[in-house]
C-alpha cells in the first residue's frame, strides 16, 4: 500500500530544500510499505499552497503525492495552489489537471465536496 507520510524532522526537509526555497516548509515522504518512492515539499501561506519540489517518478505516485499537499493546505484553511513550473514533473501534472488556470488555481478545481 502507498503511504503519504508527512516529514516530521526539520533536518530532513532542510536537506531535501538544500537552501532552494524560502520560508517554512512542509514535505511528505512516499513510501509502498518499507520502500521509499520519493518526496514532495510545499509550503503553505495563507491561503495558498505552493508545491515546490517532487523527487516522486512513478507517475501515480506523483498525483496522489501533489494531491495530498493539496489537501494539507485545504485542512489548514488554503482556497487555492500553485505549482512550481520549474520542475519538470510537477509541470506536466498541472498541464494536464489545470490546464489554462491561471494562477493560483482554486483548490475546489481538483477537490470538491459530493451532493
Amino acid at each position: 500500500m502507498i503511504a503519504m507520510r508527512p516529514i516530521l524532522e526539520q533536518d530532513v526537509i532542510d536537506l531535501l530544500n538544500n537552501g532552494r526555497f524560502e520560508g517554512d516548509l512542509d514535505g511528505y515522504v512516499v513510501m509502498e510499505g518499507p520502500t521509499y518512492l520519493g518526496y514532495i515539499l510545499y509550503r503553505l501561506d495563507k491561503t495558498i499552497v505552493s508545491v515546490l519540489d517532487c523527487g516522486v517518478e512513478n507517475t501515480a505516485c506523483i498525483d496522489g503525492a501533489i494531491r495530498a499537499c493539496l489537501a494539507a493546505g485545504e485542512n489548514a484553511g488554503c482556497t487555492a495552489f500553485e505549482i512550481n513550473g520549474e520542475d519538470e514533473k510537477l509541470k506536466k501534472w498541472r498541464n494536464i489537471f489545470c490546464k489554462n488556470e491561471p494562477d493560483p488555481v482554486p483548490i475546489n478545481k481538483i477537490f470538491s465536496l459530493c451532493k
